[in-house]
Parts: C-alpha cells; sequence; structure tokens
C-alpha cells in the first residue's frame, strides 16, 4: 500500500510539472474577465495577467495615425478602446493570411491583435501581429458577363457582383477553343473566365493571368 502511494504522488506530480511547461502564457484583455459580483477568477486571471501577452479577438478598428510604420492603431472592443503601436517588427496579415499593407486597412474594418501589453492597465499593446479579417485577397477562377469595356480591362458581373478586371501584357486570352485572341476581341455581354487576385474591398480582379471569353468564335 505504502509504494502505491508512493508512485500515485509521484504521478500527480509529473502531471503537475507537465502542465506548467504546456500552459499558455498569452493575456487576454481585462475586458474579457468576469467583473461581476460573485466571479471568481482566480489564479487563471493572476497567471494570464502575469505573463503579460495580450491578444484581441475580434475588435473594429476605430482610427490609425498613417499609413506606414510606426503607426499607431486605435481598435474598440465592447466598448473599450485600445491603442495598438504598430512597427516595423509587426506582422500585418490579411483574412487568409496573405501580407498585408497599413494602407490596405480602414476605419471599420475587423482586426484581430496579438503582442504584449504596453501599459499596467491593458489598454495599450505593442503589436506583433495584426489580422484585418475584413480583407479578403486571393487568387482563384471567376466567371461573369462583361458589363463595359476599359482600356486595361473591363467591368463584369459575377456571383459576387460587379467586379472590375484589369489585364496587362502578359494576360493571356483565348476563346474557347483555346485560340489566342486580343482584348480588342472581347466585347460587351461576353461570357468569360477570368484567373487572377480578388480583393473584395475594392471589387477588382488584377495580375490577371489568363481570360477565356466563351462567347468567341461566334456561333
Amino acid at each position: 500500500m505504502k509504494t502505491l502511494l508512493v508512485k500515485i504522488g509521484m504521478t500527480a506530480a509529473a502531471g503537475l510539472l507537465l502542465a506548467s511547461i504546456v500552459a499558455p502564457t498569452f493575456a487576454i484583455g481585462p475586458d474579457a474577465m468576469p467583473d461581476k459580483a460573485g466571479s471568481r477568477p482566480g489564479l487563471l486571471r493572476n497567471f494570464l495577467d502575469k505573463r503579460g501577452r495580450a491578444a484581441i479577438g475580434s475588435g473594429t478598428l476605430k482610427s490609425k495615425s498613417g499609413n506606414t510604420v510606426p503607426a499607431t492603431l486605435v481598435v474598440t472592443r465592447e466598448g473599450v478602446d485600445y491603442t495598438i503601436n504598430v512597427d516595423a517588427n509587426t506582422q500585418l496579415r490579411r483574412r487568409f493570411w496573405g501580407k498585408a499593407t497599413l494602407a490596405e486597412m480602414s476605419v471599420g474594418d475587423t482586426l484581430n491583435v496579438i503582442g504584449q501589453w504596453a501599459d499596467d492597465g491593458h489598454t495599450a499593446i505593442n503589436a506583433k501581429l495584426v489580422r484585418d479579417a475584413s480583407i479578403q485577397k486571393k487568387f482563384g477562377v471567376f466567371f461573369g458577363t462583361i458589363l463595359s469595356l476599359l482600356s486595361n480591362g473591363w467591368t463584369m458581373t459575377t456571383g459576387r457582383g460587379t467586379e472590375t478586371v484589369v489585364v496587362s501584357s502578359s494576360t493571356k486570352l483565348v476563346n474557347r477553343k483555346g485560340e489566342a485572341i486580343t482584348q480588342a476581341d472581347v466585347k460587351v455581354n461576353d461570357k468569360v473566365r477570368v484567373r487572377g487576385l480578388w480583393d473584395n474591398k475594392l471589387n477588382t480582379i488584377t495580375e490577371v493571368s489568363g481570360v477565356k471569353d466563351y462567347s468567341l468564335p461566334t456561333k
């Protein structure tokens, strides 16, 4: 029996040691902690606060000082304003984790922030990562009908609405048979397939690598 108790004690101690190693070392905003009478944040709150890491899950961009670093963002979450310090070491990302710039971020965007608290009051964060979930840019294939022609492309209707397509000298244009065509061959009301980079905020498709016009040759 004594041997069994010793083994149980050793197992429990090992478990506590492992937990202390793998436990997360991040802090969350004080607004995320329960403050109602009778609540008991307990050891978890003390542990998180002392570690100094900060995270804002979903905040709204209220203002920004400029489009180049260093810069300061003000992010609001549940009625609390947080000052976000952005420098050259801060990673800026879009919704799909592509690299972003401050210039792409607009007031009203939804931001996720991870960093270190810059003050004891937990209202300022030195950001390591700022992700703008409102910026969606991704490469894809888009089908639509051409509405109007532009000098460098056209506008077309898609399932997402009206998009502006920008083509270049490197864009490969073909008809439905796979035969080469030129931009001048493309007409209003043609059905086309476009491969390129879609921007949900600007409603554009740029960096277009290929276009297939299913309305050509004329039947």
